[in-house]
């Protein structure tokens, strides 16, 4: 049996290593990894495709690398983590998911997922008098936690303490028997922008080479800095003329249809001039439509990524990638998943044809040739 993480690692670096290192020495266990594909849950494209970071972390401590597919990688917190713990759930070899928190105890986040997962009348009430004051679902939601519970919950200000919340209901919402465990984060806040030394956030790091700073490479572990290629990134501004095809040729009713385009937001994206994605995320920002929500939005009107498509369950668990000495993990996992498991492509085309479709659409800006699921092989170092 393993221990899960879920992640992007993206990119990899040291912080993700330091993760992987305490939590093989909490649970004295192999580390399976649950990884986002070419597009994360920022509503961006990965900085580096998805069988490069799946070395990155064979070579840096994990046995065997999953895919979350993109449906649930691109989703709010909710569904990214609903998506990835149904996949770990459903493999029949977890028996602990471990993610990094600011918090550094899991005691206060199960107390928290115990609500929202009953949701009290009283709760309700406080949750909906928030919303009715035009603040986002987020904070709306904070507010009235902190009303139910007659407290400050300042921890729910932090990202990673947010996934984990959703991680934990998740697995409460599946009845699992897996048990969550989190590593305290050290040094560097998640959102920051600031390379902070050894250890800096994936952000900073991002940042920093994209501003052609590559002094942000000694965060990076140095056995996979040559993996990188950092003139050759993409961002969600590369796609901006495939945006404006598809709001060419597609009606309002069809643009609501995708996931987080709610509230009439369609019509603010389609009656809005705008040279590049930047710009249109400018221009209909408000307080209840967050930069994140709206990058999600667009995103997923980009990938035809649907609201039907985010409500229903993980059909399968895609392998990318092994350590050659630890093949008695692929044998486990075909072994007792309860959903099938693909490691050919080809075999698979059916089950796999959102991921094929949206990496082609990842590449598109690379000037890469289409097709490249099918001829990028298992990642096995």
């Amino acid at each position: 049996m393993a221990t899960g993480i879920i992640a992007e690692y993206n990119p990899f670096h040291k912080g993700h290593k330091y993760h992987i290192e305490k939590t093989a020495e909490k649970t004295n266990e192999d580390i399976v990894a649950l990884i986002s594909g070419n597009f994360v849950q920022r509503g961006e494209p990965a900085m580096l495709e998805k069988h490069i970071r799946t070395k990155m972390a064979l070579l840096n401590g994990v046995s065997m690398v999953l895919e979350l597919p993109v449906e649930y990688a691109t989703g709010a917190a909710d569904v990214f983590a609903m998506g990835a713990a149904y996949i770990l759930e459903k493999s029949g070899i977890i028996n602990f998911l471990s993610f990094g928190s600011e918090a550094g105890t899991t005691s206060a986040l199960e107390e928290t997922a115990i609500i929202l997962n009953n949701e009290p009348p009283k709760f309700k009430t406080l949750m909906k008098d928030s919303l009715d004051k035009g603040y986002s679902y987020p904070l709306a939601r904070n507010k009235a936690l902190e009303a139910y519970l007659n407290k400050k919950i300042d921890f729910l200000n932090k990202p990673n303490n947010i996934l984990g919340l959703e991680y934990i209901r998740a697995l409460k919402n599946l009845n699992s028997k897996i048990k969550p465990v989190t590593i305290e984060r050290i040094i560097s806040d998640y959102n920051s922008s600031r390379l902070s030394g050894e250890i800096s956030s994936a952000s900073a790091i991002r940042t920093a080479i994209l501003n052609k700073d590559y002094s942000a490479l000694s965060s990076i572990p140095q056995n996979i800095t040559d993996l990188i290629n950092c003139d050759d990134l993409p961002t969600l501004n590369d796609f901006t003329q495939i945006l404006m095809y598809i709001l060419r040729t597609q009606s309002s009713q069809t643009i609501s249809q995708y996931a987080d385009v709610t509230e009439g937001l369609e019509n603010r994206i389609t009656n809005t001039d705008f040279t590049s994605i930047n710009e249109l995320i400018d221009k209909i920002k408000t307080k209840r439509y967050t930069y994140s929500k709206l990058r999600k939005a667009i995103l997923h009107i980009i990938l035809g990524v649907t609201k039907e498509m985010q409500s229903s369950p993980p059909r399968y668990i895609r392998v990318l990638g092994i350590r050659s000495d630890k093949e008695y993990l692929l044998k486990s996992l075909f072994k007792k998943s309860q959903l099938p498991v693909i490691v050919n492509v080809k075999a698979n085309e059916n089950l796999l044809s959102t991921e094929i479709r949206t990496t082609d659409i990842y590449n598109i800006p690379l000037n890469k040739k289409s097709g490249l699921e099918y001829t990028t092989p298992l990642v096995i170092v």
